[in-house]
């Protein structure tokens, strides 16, 4: 049995079900048994109820589980202690495999949940278990969140300047990538940077929409304020929305770039380029 934290979520969502795809029985560990139903139509074999926080949880999500890929909730502050509750728990369950999913490059300090990802990496590469640490890229799936504006105004807005590249990639892949990890012992105390296969700007981006939609669409800059703004009106805390406003200024300042050859070792294929990915998207 493999647990999933964080499984409602997009990520654990794309997870379970890359899981399942492997043939691997998936427990969901969830904080409502009504997000049940959606999760098991995913594939997901059971669930557990709980809260990271809760350490009495925790242990219980964890008995008879042999690994555990371990998400954390986005930008959370208390990430690394909840990464400890698991820890402390496995070390008494007989936990098999550790996976943690992690951020390519958690070394970069000035963003609060890259560093407190590299906190919880050291804690678990000291922990004295069985682990594998997978270090994923940005998503191409942040287009889906403005893909509506995009093809309705024909604007492609981010909050970081037009020309600073990434090498985005694919949230399917990256799960794929993660469920092979969990199938096998050779990514055994391994650290795997995960990032797709072009280093692409705002501009690139909004070229190759444009090709597939058949429509012109431009790069803009949503300006922090903005961003801001709209933090506060989907009622996002004010520490998610500080937290979101310094990401993506170092990102504006850095870029977030990376190399695919890990992430297409694991997979045995190539990784999704981005205008496939657009293709994929753009028919429903």
């Amino acid at each position: 049995m493999i647990l999933v934290t964080a499984a409602n979520g997009r990520t654990g969502r794309s997870m379970i079900a890359a899981l399942a795809n492997q043939g691997l029985p998936v427990r969901a560990f969830i904080r409502a048994v009504e997000q049940w139903p959606q999760l098991q139509a995913l594939g997901a074999s059971e669930y557990a109820l709980g809260d990271l926080g809760a350490a009495d949880s925790v242990a219980a999500a964890l008995d008879g589980v042999q690994r555990l890929v371990f998400i954390g909730p986005p930008m959370h502050p208390e990430e690394v202690t909840f990464v400890d509750h698991f820890l402390a728990a496995a070390r008494t369950s007989g936990l098999e495999h550790f996976i943690y999913y992690s951020v390519m490059h958690p070394l970069r300090r000035e963003v609060r949940h890259h560093r407190l990802k590299l906190d919880a990496e050291e804690h678990i590469v000291e922990a004295g278990l069985p682990y594998t640490i997978v270090q994923p890229m940005r998503y191409m799936q942040h287009l889906e969140m403005i893909w509506q504006a995009v093809t309705s105004k024909g604007v492609h807005a981010m909050p970081f300047n037009v020309n600073v590249k990434f090498n985005v990639a694919d949230l399917a892949d990256l799960t794929e990538a993660t469920a092979r990890v969990a199938m096998s012992s050779e990514y055994l105390y391994g650290t795997y940077e995960l990032a797709g296969p072009e280093a692409l700007s705002q501009t690139d981006m909004a070229r190759i929409i444009g090709e597939v939609i058949d429509q012109p669409v431009r790069a803009e800059q949503v300006p922090i304020d903005t961003l801001r703004a709209r933090g506060q009106a989907a009622g996002l805390s004010a520490d998610r929305i500080e937290q979101m406003s310094i990401m993506n200024q170092h990102y504006d300042a850095h870029g977030f770039l990376g190399n695919p050859a890990v992430l297409e070792m694991i997979l045995g294929r190539p990784a999704t380029r981005f205008k496939d990915y657009v293709q994929r998207l753009a028919a429903g």
